[in-house]
């Protein structure tokens, strides 16, 4: 048999929103809202429909990279930095509209996955594969010689903080949801439609085709099966597990890890709280317990004013002349910096002692 290039991915570019992504994989999937109906009707059988209105879900898989795609966007950081940005802009119509992402740093990968919605309307070009020259795309991100070599994101690219959780981190998730609403309205009605410009165009007059839907003569969709979408709510969380490391430091050993050391400057255990008191103000505990009239962050509990109680940053060298730190989602308009840590789940097994944690983030 011949070889059919045109049936592999590989040689296509997705564009989501008008904006190309490198991805590993991606799916769109338009569903319609239809329900067989039973009424006092004679019959057992399904003789009557109800059929709602349209919809577009999006999912994206998409590694983050280091190198020139990195620096052009075209990776899962700069995905998420765009669209959570629109996300958070009361004025933004653009879609499709992000309603959930989950970062995973771990010590094989580093990647995003993303959630869209879309109105479903053929005019939206919400989600487009495209085979555009990928050397063609602004600034050849892909081409060594022009934007520099790409290589994946790997663990040692990243650094992270959760609350007291600073060492022997071995993943780290953080989610970010966007509370969507679907809506759809009954059109107006008026002498002849067009009349008013701002609601309807003429183009609708006399087709009300849905097809004929777009952002310029039908911005909020009247007369049509495809929804309008609003915003309702941003909420940031996450989760990681990080090794447990117990080291009886007492002098003469007492053969528990209850102890801060003076000497040392340490605790006995690290990443776990074995005390009878929690440490001093309760600082050493895991969790981010409260005190009465107090609001405590994980930032608190490192008896550092000038610290914050969540970091999850890449190294980008070419942000200042000697390179620096930056958060993973510094382009997105999110400040996570104030977090509670809300599960810690210490288990012993013959294997390495580990910790598995959650945290939730107050959103400025």
């Amino acid at each position: 048999m011949p070889v059919n290039n045109k049936l592999y991915g590989v040689y296509k570019l997705l564009e989501l929103g008008g904006q190309k992504y490198i991805v590993e994989r991606a799916n769109r999937n338009r569903q319609m809202e239809a329900t067989p109906k039973n009424y006092v009707q004679g019959t057992a059988k399904s003789r009557i429909m109800d059929i709602g209105g349209i919809f577009e879900e999006i999912s994206v898989s998409l590694p983050i990279l280091v190198g020139g795609a990195a620096e052009n966007g075209l990776d899962g950081r700069g995905l998420l930095n765009t669209y959570i940005q629109r996300a958070l802009d009361e004025k933004s119509t653009a879609i499709p509209l992000i309603t959930s992402a989950r970062v995973s740093i771990t010590q094989e990968q580093a990647n995003v996955q993303a959630n869209f919605l879309s109105d479903g309307r053929p005019s939206s070009q919400a989600f487009i594969v495209t085979n555009f020259p990928v050397d063609s795309v602004p600034g050849s991100p892909l081409d060594p010689q022009v934007a520099g070599p790409t290589r994946v994101a790997r663990f040692y690219d990243f650094r992270c903080r959760i609350g007291g959780i600073i060492y022997y981190i071995m993943e780290a998730t953080l989610e970010v949801t966007v509370q969507t609403d679907r809506k759809y309205f009954i059109a107006g009605s008026e002498v002849g439609w067009g009349n008013t410009a701002q609601y309807v165009h003429s183009d609708l007059e006399t087709t009300h085709n849905p097809l004929k839907s777009n952002e310029t003569n039908n911005p909020y969709n009247f007369g049509t099966q495809f929804p309008f979408i609003g915003v309702t709510g941003i909420r940031v969380q996450g989760s990681g597990k990080a090794a447990v490391e117990l080291n009886d430091l007492s002098v003469p050993v007492d053969y528990d890890f209850n102890d801060y050391s003076t000497p040392q400057h340490k605790w006995e255990a690290i990443n776990v709280d074995l005390t009878t008191d929690g440490g001093n103000n309760g600082n050493h505990y895991e969790l981010t317990w409260q005190q009465p009239g107090e609001v405590r962050t994980a930032a608190d509990q490192l008896n550092d004013p000038t610290a914050v109680g969540f970091q999850l940053q890449i190294w980008n060298p070419s942000s200042t002349t000697a390179g620096a730190w930056e958060d993973l989602l510094q382009g997105s308009g999110l400040n996570l910096d104030y977090s509670v840590v809300t599960k810690s789940d210490f288990q012993v097994t013959t294997g390495i002692l580990t910790v598995d944690f959650s945290f939730i983030n107050w959103v400025k």
